[in-house]
């Protein structure tokens, strides 16, 4: 099983995330950008069975289509069944790109903007929330060794997540609402709290879930903001799951 991991974009602590990568079970590639945008926009994309996305393209600082190619090949690896697992920001990325939304399961949205013919307003985040991540389905192999779940203190968002369409893995029992979480807007435009007014419509307790895109098997997962997060056993194993389980090969 070959993975390509996709970083760049936005920081990250990358000393855990190597060992992060070095701790999954597979044949891992780390690409960074521009080069993993050029990478994937390739016929050389087609080597990787699954992709691993830590990165945020597109988004900033203002939004901007993919490169030629990018769409393409990312719609022919649907076409193969090729695996996708997006973890954390990659949500957020390619906001002037509808198709990222819709093979994700949902948008983060460092500015208001329209999704699926509805205006919302920027999204809210709030770091170092200690959180239980409870299991949906027990049975489900992503979740599979993780028992009740698992404790961590990371980031949550408070988001567009199309929670109908999706298979719901793991809910966090953080509070996922306006009160408690930080404008996107206020944050990176210096403002002082409260100053833009700013109000959001109640969040999903989803923090990971499954979709199928065209005959490709997606898990996001929301959780991966901290190093300590990255180190944690219990989340490495559940990337790994997600990995095995997206992949054509498995």
């Amino acid at each position: 099983m070959k993975v390509l991991a996709l970083t760049g974009g936005h920081s990250f602590d990358r000393d855990a995330f190597g060992l992060f990568l070095d701790s999954l079970p597979c044949e891992t590639t780390w690409a960074e950008q521009p080069q993993a945008l050029e990478l994937m926009a390739s016929d050389a994309s087609d080597e990787f069975d699954v992709t691993l996305h830590y990165d945020m393209p597109g988004a900033r600082p203002v939004p901007v289509l993919p490169p030629p190619g990018f769409a393409e090949r990312v719609r022919a690896r649907t076409e193969a069944g090729r695996g996708f697992v997006v973890l954390h920001h990659a949500i957020a990325s390619w906001p002037a790109w509808p198709a990222w939304a819709e093979l994700v399961g949902g948008r983060y949205l460092y500015r208001g903007g329209e999704l699926r013919q509805r205006v919302w307003p920027d999204s809210g985040f709030r770091q170092a929330v200690p959180q239980h991540l409870t299991a949906v389905d027990h049975e489900h192999p992503v979740v599979a060794g993780l028992a009740d779940g698992l404790d961590l203190v990371d980031e949550t968002y408070l988001c567009p997540v199309f929670e109908d369409e999706v298979t719901p893995l793991l809910r966090t029992d953080a509070t996922i609402d306006d009160s408690v979480h930080t404008s996107t807007v206020e944050a990176t435009d210096g403002r002082a709290p409260g100053e833009a007014a700013w109000s959001h419509p109640a969040g999903s307790s989803l923090s990971a879930w499954t979709r199928t895109v065209g005959r490709s098997r997606v898990v996001y997962i929301q959780p991966g903001d901290t190093g300590a997060t990255l180190g944690d056993p219990s989340y490495r194993r559940l990337v790994a799951n997600a990995v095995g389980w997206v992949s054509p090969v498995s």
